[in-house]
């Protein structure tokens, strides 16, 4: 089996090219769009997460992982590595984090992961690991 390495963002300058190239490679988008590099710079040094990790497989980044302020975890990887690290994802936060304490209409006790309809290896991958489809969002037209 192919040895898989969490490596917390700090974020170094390295960790930020890092994120920005897996962006430009992403396939499956819920709510990043295009940016520039100052934008995705900006964002990246803002700390926006919880806790914000990038996916090592031997020498290779292959994606990204966060934890939210609303207990959600948003996953994002290569198509190719999703069925070897989603259980690996879901095992790193078990055993690393609590969910934060409910917020009525705010966030649930429980940790979710938003995915992207057209994502269907991920959500595969969640069901593999006994994850439950809890709710279905639509954005409404501008």
């Amino acid at each position: 089996m192919k040895q898989v390495d969490f490596e917390h963002v700090l974020p170094s300058e390295a960790q930020i090219e890092c994120l920005f190239e897996l962006l430009g490679q992403r396939l499956h988008k819920i709510s990043c769009e295009d940016v520039s590099h100052s934008e995705h710079k900006r964002f990246v040094k803002s700390h926006p997460y919880r806790d914000w990790f990038l996916i090592r497989v031997s020498d290779s980044y292959v994606g990204s992982f966060y934890l939210s302020n609303e207990n959600t975890i948003g996953i994002n990887l290569s198509d190719g590595y999703i069925s070897l690290v989603v259980s690996q994802i879901v095992k790193f936060v078990k055993e690393n984090f609590e969910p934060l304490p409910p917020i009525p209409s705010i966030r649930s006790d429980k940790f979710a992961v938003n995915v992207p309809p057209s994502n269907v290896q991920l959500a595969k991958a969640l069901e593999e690991v006994n994850a439950k489809i809890a709710q279905i969002s639509y954005f409404l037209p501008n």
